[in-house]
């Protein structure tokens, strides 16, 4: 008897969060709940009654344009919680707020000093935003963090990220849990950057894409049929260590051609010192052209790689980090044309920069957290029942 209980309460549990995925991305009436899931209009009232319950859906009429009655829509209720999302990056954090709906109500960032534990930058940002809260009333029932792997996400540690110090093997989410009190969750940073692509982004109307974090050290994030793949140890994507055979040895392709070593190599080329990516909007003509040969390597070696996910992971809409932008518009053209040329059979193929730039990281987290918390929130309340 216990085994079947436990079988129905499982199936139960599952039942739920396919009915919660859906509502995450949309307003829908329990007619349209049981038309997408195939389940029973019972089973859809009796899971549509306990998140009634618990508060996190509200219901609402949506009036036809003709002639008929209105429907009642279903949909996340705003004020339901207030959810922070940090994204540590290799020089910088930043974050947002966001309400249950996921519309986006404040940012903050802040650089890493010299100096300073880098975990004080994390928690400046994260008071900034509960500071905003606090001025509506309002909580901050969850914060979800995006870190550059290697990560322990089910026990919450940084373990030993390439280019980022300071958080060797250290356990962040019981760090946060203990100075804010509230449920946290932690992802890694590409992976981050895809979920904020997925509901900010280019990737809105997309089941399977590919974004690509290019930051001093370079990841991505895979979604396969509206799902991220971790792969089985948790690091698919990991672009950035890629071997490159330089000079008769192997160098990873991020210490080659990461943010930091662009900046640097250009720097040499140009004689004269560059010290962000935005700076490349300045370059005079001269130095545009004297850069041209570094910027084809860069597209070579980065459009081998591209070409490379396509084949594995049999997707070919990439979204590249907006920060990369700033490298111009040859630069993405010399890529496409590279990855278009070598792709050994002719299909469509869509690569273009993101829109979010560094915050597609921090709003990634933010969602992510929010779904996680109402996920939660739902297995605390079944097992309680």
């Amino acid at each position: 008897m216990s085994n079947q209980n436990g079988s129905n309460g499982s199936i139960r549990v599952s039942n739920s969060m396919r009915i919660l995925d859906l509502l995450i991305d949309k307003e829908l009436s329990r007619v349209e709940l049981a038309y997408e899931t195939g389940l029973t209009k019972t089973t859809i009232g009796e899971i549509v009654r306990e998140f009634l319950e618990i508060g996190f859906i509200e219901e609402s009429k949506n009036f036809p344009t003709g002639v008929g009655r209105p429907s009642i829509n279903l949909k996340i209720a705003k004020d339901f919680a207030n959810v922070i999302g940090v994204g540590i990056l290799r020089d910088n954090v930043n974050g947002c707020l966001i309400d249950a709906q996921g519309d986006v109500l404040y940012t903050a960032s802040c650089s890493f000093s010299e100096g300073k534990p880098k975990i004080e930058t994390v928690y400046e940002v994260i008071d900034n935003l509960m500071s905003k809260v606090a001025l509506t009333k309002g909580k901050v029932e969850a914060i979800g963090l995006a870190v550059p792997g290697p990560l322990d996400t089910e026990k919450g540690i940084i373990k030993k990220p390439p280019k980022l110090s300071g958080f060797d093997n250290f356990p962040i989410i019981d760090s946060i849990k203990k100075r804010y009190n509230v449920f946290a969750c932690l992802e890694n940073d590409a992976d981050m950057g895809a979920i904020g692509e997925k509901y900010y982004g280019k990737g809105k109307e997309l089941s399977s894409f590919i974004y690509i974090l290019y930051d001093k050290g370079i990841g991505s994030g895979v979604v396969i049929n509206n799902n991220l793949y971790h792969g089985l140890y948790g690091y698919a994507g990991e672009i950035g260590q890629t071997p490159l055979l330089k000079d008769g040895k192997f160098e990873y392709f991020e210490n080659e051609y990461g943010t930091d070593s662009i900046i640097r190599k250009v720097s040499n080329i140009i004689s004269r010192p560059i010290k962000n990516f935005q700076e490349f909007e300045t370059l005079s003509n001269v130095e545009r052209n004297e850069i041209k040969g570094f910027i084809k390597e860069l597209s070579e070696h980065f459009g081998a790689i591209i070409l490379s996910l396509i084949y594995y992971f049999g997707i070919s809409n990439i979204f590249i980090d907006g920060r990369m932008k700033y490298l111009g518009s040859d630069f993405l053209d010399q890529l496409i044309d590279i990855v278009k040329t070598l792709i050994f059979h002719e299909h469509e193929i869509q690569i273009s920069f993101s829109d979010l730039g560094e915050y597609a990281i921090s709003l990634g987290a933010a969602k992510f957290g929010l779904i996680k918390y109402l996920k939660k929130r739902v297995v605390e309340y079944l097992q309680g029942t």
